[in-house]
């Protein structure tokens, strides 16, 4: 353990050889380490408010599921006619990586998904392009099937936000009606994809036929389906012209009112008589059916019925704002009536915002302790100078690396994160040594503040650079991870990466110039020790003994 040696003006420091003018520039004066300070700290502050926060990050990978549906037909039908025709197809795209199905009656739905590397929208486009081509050998519209849906598939599909809306005295109606409400008010959020409803019930019309009356009329289930089906279309007819005027004609079919839909005509019987939907169906207005059911307890209270909402925000963008954006929303919506049900409440289930604000001040806390840390190891094995250096070294590293990551265009995510508290245990290394080449040039073998940095450096950079190399070369080859879990793994190294070789250029470039201030008045002895000064000896050589 060093303790420390104050030069006395007798003592002449031993000359050195005269130094390249760069190096005297570089590690002597304070204007670049002051200039790089301003900008590692700046560019850390527009870094961290820039920077998109969210809690896993946004891989992208083209993944899509298309979804085809035709009513009335069995599964065994559907994988014949309908999935083996564009799996058919599928399978003859470059870059797939896997792609799964499943059909079920009335349903088919296929999942693909393209290898990691693959560029995202040429992928996409070749895939709708497939699905195009199988039209024309899939059975036709006319028959009753949709076209088929293709949905684009993003890694953060998962809500960031869930709410439950309850209330005492009110059903499952009213609560129906206003989360309807609340999903079309929260959509048109900023960066909101959509709002995806639990637990409500939608308001339909149920056509409940009546099975002896078909028997009697000799008319069929499939017969009344089909007059429902054509008879609820709007369709144009053909423009009218003569010497006057002239019109466009349109046929208004689609029902407007219950009355509409009873008076249906359905089947002529052998007498011309017609048969109308009311006398074989009972046509009514009423609740779906019901597929699932959502219910809460709230710090220990009874089960209550709600109506969940979870909210999926648009990729790339930044967590914390959209779940802010949105929770003002809600206190908007509250105050107006024609919304918000009196006695309605909202109770938050989940908030990915909390958990990327507690990830945040835990990287905070981290950075903190660790300062503390390497200040007492140094108040205790140099001095408080050294000490006080190392420790704000530190922060302004992760600083540098925010503003680094930021220009590289990285989100501030959770693999980032845990990279940069990876990172802390391993960039201390060079602010101690660093630090040390310091106190012992100035303190042990009596050199002037411009000697001891000079020297510090010739004979300390070179060992600090191999450390830090090795280290790097041992985090790059998790960046040669493929696929998905490889693009989600690299983030760390990344984030290692960028903090080791921050803070190996703020040793050099910041930490032996700006030591100056605090250690520059020592170098002729003209420095009377302070109170801290002889506490650091007495604590020194008690841990000495």
């Amino acid at each position: 353990m060093k303790t420390e040696a104050w030069p006395t003006p007798d003592t002449a420091p031993p000359a050195l050889p005269e130094q390249p003018e760069w190096m005297e520039f570089f590690f002597t004066s304070q204007i670049v380490a002051i200039l790089l300070c301003f900008l590692l700290i700046m560019g850390g502050l527009m870094g961290y408010f820039s920077m998109v926060k969210e809690g896993d990050p946004d891989i992208r990978i083209a993944r899509a599921m298309i979804t085809t549906s035709w009513g009335g037909t069995d599964a065994e039908t559907m994988e014949s006619q309908v999935t083996d025709k564009l799996e058919e197809e599928i399978k003859s795209l470059q870059g797939l990586d896997d792609f799964t199905s499943a059909t079920f009656n009335s349903v088919s739905i296929i999942n693909v998904a393209f290898k990691a590397e693959a560029p995202v929208a040429e992928s996409i486009q070749e895939l709708r392009g497939k699905v195009d081509d199988a039209e024309p050998e899939l059975p036709a519209e006319s028959t009753g099937r949709e076209p088929s849906d293709f949905e684009q598939l993003s890694e953060q599909d998962t809500p960031i936000l869930t709410l439950a809306l309850m209330g005492d005295g009110l059903d499952t109606t009213i609560l129906s009606q206003a989360a309807e409400a609340l999903q079309t008010e929260l959509e048109s959020v900023s960066n909101v994809r959509e709002v995806n409803l639990a637990g409500q019930r939608e308001t339909v019309i149920h056509v409940q036929m009546i099975p002896s009356r078909l028997t009697t009329l000799g008319i069929s289930a499939t017969q009344i389906s089909n007059a429902i089906r054509g008879g609820n279309i709007d369709s144009a007819w053909d423009l009218i012209r003569d010497n006057d005027i002239g019109a466009q004609l349109r046929l208004y079919g689609r029902f407007r009112t219950l009355e509409d839909l009873r008076n249906l005509p359905v089947a002529r019987l052998n007498d011309s008589r017609i048969v109308r939907l009311s006398e074989v169906a009972d046509v009514y207005q009423g609740l779906e059916r019901e597929t699932n059911r959502a219910f809460l307890s709230w710090q220990g209270s009874e089960y209550t019925p709600t109506i969940n909402l979870e909210v999926v925000k648009v990729a790339g963008s930044d967590t914390i704002q959209v779940v802010d954006s949105i929770l003002a929303a809600m206190e908007t919506a509250r105050q107006e009536p024609q919304i918000w049900p009196h006695g309605m409440e909202y109770r938050l289930l989940s908030n990915d915002a909390d958990l990327i604000r507690d990830d945040l001040n835990g990287l905070g806390l981290n950075v903190l302790q660790a300062s503390l840390c390497v200040f007492a190891i140094l108040f205790v094995a140099l001095t408080w100078r050294e000490a006080l250096i190392a420790g704000l070294a530190i922060p302004l590293t992760f600083a540098g690396a925010i503003f680094a990551l930021w220009i590289m265009g990285y989100t501030l995510n959770t693999m980032v994160m845990v990279g940069m508290i990876l990172a802390l245990g391993l960039l201390v290394d060079v602010f101690i040594l660093m630090l040390e080449g310091l106190h012992d040039g100035i303190f042990v073998q009596g050199l002037s503040f411009p000697q001891a940095a000079i020297k510090t450096v010739t004979t300390y950079a070179g060992p600090s650079f191999a450390g830090q190399l090795t280290t790097v070369l041992a985090m790059a080859p998790l960046m040669a991870i493929s696929g998905t879990m490889g693009m989600f793994i690299r983030l760390v190294p990344i984030s290692v990466i960028t903090c080791l070789i921050m803070s190996y250029g703020i040793a050099l470039l910041v930490v032996i110039p700006m030591s100056k201030f605090l250690l520059g008045n020592v170098k002729e002895g003209t420095h009377s020790k302070t109170f801290v000064d002889r506490l650091t000896e007495e604590i020194s050589e008690r841990f000495a003994r």
